[in-house]
């Protein structure tokens, strides 16, 4: 019976030993995958993801649909300020200037488009006008649901800065890239700190500052899931 019982305590050991290191490597595996278990969590991811600079990691701090609503905002937004003939070039005392910006136009233009369909989402032709509208039409959202959204945030970022180049180079002015915290917050505040979240169920809302954001539980993962927009 004495051994019966040593025996039974080492099983129990050895399965409270296997749990404990169960646990231990879940821990690691939600560390290493960026997986957020809370909120606050997934506040912070996403603080760190803008201060590595990498466009990639932010878009994977957010929320399936939001990534979505993201990469269609990346085409139409990088669109407008690709346009850079219209900017100043044809206000400017630069000799040749609204030529160049008009030539260097055309061909980021053409590049974007070819990046959109590398990633087989729609074109700015395809999206329809008026874009603003139709940027959040349930087609056009459909067209950006499945690419590969991290390479995708990259790839835009680098042609957001091949723009600013060129509009430096054709001598008119530009409204400068888009920050990668407003991947995230929109117009709010990434640096403003996180109130105590509301939880219900696998979402959340939470003031930071000015901005009320919201989270939802996607697969165990906290993730960011967009800004509330003010009512008016």
């Amino acid at each position: 019976m004495a051994f019966q019982s040593r025996r039974t305590a080492s099983a129990g050991y050895r399965l409270a030993l296997a749990a404990v290191l169960a646990a231990s490597l879940q821990t690691s595996a939600d560390a290493a995958t960026g997986c957020s278990t809370g909120p606050s969590d997934a506040w912070k991811a996403s603080q760190e993801a803008v201060a590595s600079g990498d466009a990639g990691r932010v878009i994977l701090t957010l929320t399936p649909a939001y990534r979505t609503r993201n990469a269609v905002e990346y085409a139409v937004g990088a669109s407008m300020v690709a346009q850079i003939g219209g900017m100043s070039g044809t206000m400017s005392d630069k000799p040749g200037a609204a030529e160049k910006a008009k030539a260097a136009e055309t061909k980021l233009l053409a590049e974007l488009d070819a990046i959109l369909k590398k990633y087989k989402a729609a074109t700015i032709e395809e999206i329809g006008k008026p874009l603003l509208v139709r940027m959040q039409e349930p087609e056009v959202l459909a067209r950006f649901e499945k690419i590969d959204h991290a390479a995708y945030a990259r790839e835009m970022e680098k042609f957001l800065g091949k723009v600013e180049a060129a509009a430096k180079e054709a001598g008119v002015s530009s409204p400068g890239a888009p920050k990668l915290d407003e991947l995230v917050v929109g117009g709010g505040d990434l640096s403003a700190p996180l109130a105590a979240p509301a939880v219900t169920g696998d979402t959340a809302k939470a003031a930071a500052g000015t901005a009320t954001m919201r989270f939802r539980k996607v697969n165990g993962c906290w993730l960011v899931d967009g800004r509330e927009e003010p009512s008016h």
